[in-house]
């Protein structure tokens, strides 16, 4: 069975924007499937992916082997939304 990449659009807004479900297709794995190998149940996964909850350290990092990058790379998008310590939030002070 060949899995098929194809955006879905949320209901939701993700509140941990995530490249899990990428990796996962690329790695040829089911929410099912990489549940399995994580000790959990796909609903986890899919929550994980749609942004709505974050895996645990561990998790996160066995997630990240078995899905062959590093933890940093699935949540990348995450943790440059963040403004910089001492930067200006402020856009009008020009």
């Amino acid at each position: 069975m060949t899995l098929q990449f194809t955006p879905r659009p949320s209901r939701h807004t993700p509140k941990f924007p995530n490249a899990i479900r990428r990796y996962r297709v690329q790695m040829g794995l089911s929410q099912h499937r990489l549940g399995a190998v994580l000790g959990l149940h796909r609903s986890m996964v899919s929550l994980w992916e749609r942004g709505l909850r974050v895996p645990s350290v561990p998790r996160l990092f066995r997630m990240a082997r078995e899905l062959g990058t590093m933890p940093e790379a699935l949540y990348h998008d995450f943790y440059s939304a963040f403004p910089r310590e001492g930067a200006s939030t402020n856009t009008a002070a020009a």
